[in-house]
């Protein structure tokens, strides 16, 4: 009888943290955006990406993290470098990040 409860218990508690993770498929149409700070780890100008260490960003649901970013403008990636701290605008349309601006 205590396996049993255990095995209910485990199996109400994985279904309560499953509900908590983001959709896979987004927010039905409307973007989300947030604004953070960061540091660039890495720039790639002919993909038109760049890597940023960040902390948390709350309207994405998203802790702190290193992560790859689009840039919707190349043209803002040309005086970025390694090391630099920034301030980011990001949106998420429920299937891709896209940075909208970067200082």
């Amino acid at each position: 009888m205590k396996r049993l409860l255990i095995v209910v218990l485990i199996a109400a508690f994985a279904a309560f943290a499953w509900r908590l993770l983001p959709s896979p498929h987004g927010t039905g149409g409307s973007s989300q955006v947030a604004t953070g700070r960061g540091v660039i780890q890495h720039v790639d100008p002919a993909a038109g990406e760049v890597t940023i260490k960040h902390g948390p960003l709350p309207a994405l649901n998203m802790m702190a993290m290193t992560m790859s970013y689009r840039v919707k403008d190349r043209s803002r990636l040309v005086n970025l470098q390694p090391k630099q701290e920034v301030e980011f605008t990001v949106s998420y349309d429920g299937g891709e990040y896209l940075i909208t601006d970067i200082k």
